[in-house]
């Protein structure tokens, strides 16, 4: 049994709004806009409330000021202060959420911003991870009596620092964990594209100093392992959405040629299909972002029902039933099997476990 991403269980999630400047951590998952491919639809939004068949939702995200828990579409602050929560799953009975806290709620929300820590917190009380905040969006996983937190620069196990071999100035944008194995993904000290499996290194795609490869350094934003297949995603050295799995490169790419698809945000592995969601930019949407996922390399775009604006931030598939969270310029917002349910008026779902 694995308990780090099969679902349900959950998926790792990479929701970040601004970019820095070029150097080692520049290109880092949790720092760059999501850009997606504008879709018109008549299917009707919603507002979320309960949901049928004994199905428990869980979505953390923002309302724009706090990070917040919604279950079954009610909303729960889980701090007083600004900030986010970027990642949540129930393991044995506990609900575990991760994200950021501390914040000015009149400041900038984005990592970086006024104040803030990276936190988490077990069934709604907050635990600090760290007391000053590291530029990273928390991910976290469980396996057994181990918690696993990673916030960009470090990993923790059960609060205590792990070293990495080979990372030193790189950065951590994932983890997972099965009952056997522990893997992290993310970059090196010279920018190669990498996976840890139990602290043991593998690289998918080198980094452009001192390698010498044309372009910039790859990108990896998400991990999902299954079975023995190991998944990253990312963006490659010519700045092109691919996925690599167990090393080998896939380029993902837009429906049309000028749906420009930068980046790949967010996997999950269910019945041999594998599901991401990505970054387009859309010249017919004013060259604004709308939301969309991929299936096996397909593109499905989700409606925007009127809103200016749309961005898809985590994928999960549960039986029959395909949930992607985001945000529209209508507010924080989750799409099942493509029908959109609106969480709140500001703010964005960063994340899904469903039960």
């Amino acid at each position: 049994m694995e308990t780090g991403n099969d679902r349900p269980a959950w998926s790792l999630i990479t929701i970040y709004l601004t970019l820095l400047p070029m150097g080692p951590l520049s290109r880092l998952p949790f720092v760059f806009v999501f850009l997606i491919v504008f879709y018109a639809s008549c299917t009707k939004s919603t507002t979320g409330t309960s949901n049928p068949n004994g199905i428990t939702i869980y979505i953390v995200g923002s309302n724009g000021k706090n990070p917040v828990l919604w279950k079954n579409g009610v909303m729960q602050i889980l701090s007083p202060t600004g900030g986010s929560a970027s990642h949540v799953h129930v393991y044995n009975n506990t609900m575990y959420i991760g994200g950021i806290s501390g914040q000015s709620t009149s400041g900038n929300l984005n990592p970086g911003g006024p104040g803030g820590e990276n936190v988490y917190w077990i069934n709604g009380v907050q635990n600090i991870i760290s007391a000053s905040l590291n530029p990273g969006w928390p991910s976290f996983a469980l396996s057994g009596n181990n918690f696993y937190y990673a916030n960009g620069f470090n990993l923790y196990e059960n609060g205590s620092v792990i070293s990495l071999p080979g990372k030193a100035s790189g950065y951590i944008a994932s983890v997972f964990a099965t009952d056997s194995d522990m893997y992290v993904a993310g970059s090196d000290s010279v920018g190669d594209a990498v996976y840890w499996k139990n602290q043991t290194m593998h690289v998918v795609a080198q980094g452009y100093y001192p390698n010498h490869i044309s372009g910039s350094d790859p990108s990896v934003f998400c991990l999902f392992v299954s079975g023995t297949d190991v998944y990253l995603g990312g963006m490659n050295a010519g700045d092109t959405a691919v996925y690599w799995k167990n090393g080998l490169a896939t380029p993902v790419f837009g429906s049309d040629a000028s749906n420009y698809l930068t980046a790949i945000n967010s996997l999950f592995v269910s019945g041999g299909d594998l599901y991401c969601t990505g970054s387009l930019t859309v010249p017919v949407n004013g060259g604004s972002n709308a939301p969309a996922y991929w299936k096996n390399g397909v593109e499905h775009d989700l409606p925007l029902n009127g809103a200016a604006y749309g961005n898809a931030t985590s994928i999960l598939v549960s039986g029959s039933d395909v949930y992607v969270t985001g945000q529209t310029s209508e507010g924080a917002v989750y799409w099942k099997n493509d029908k959109e349910i609106i969480l709140s008026s500001a703010g964005s779902a960063n994340d899904i476990y469903v039960q």
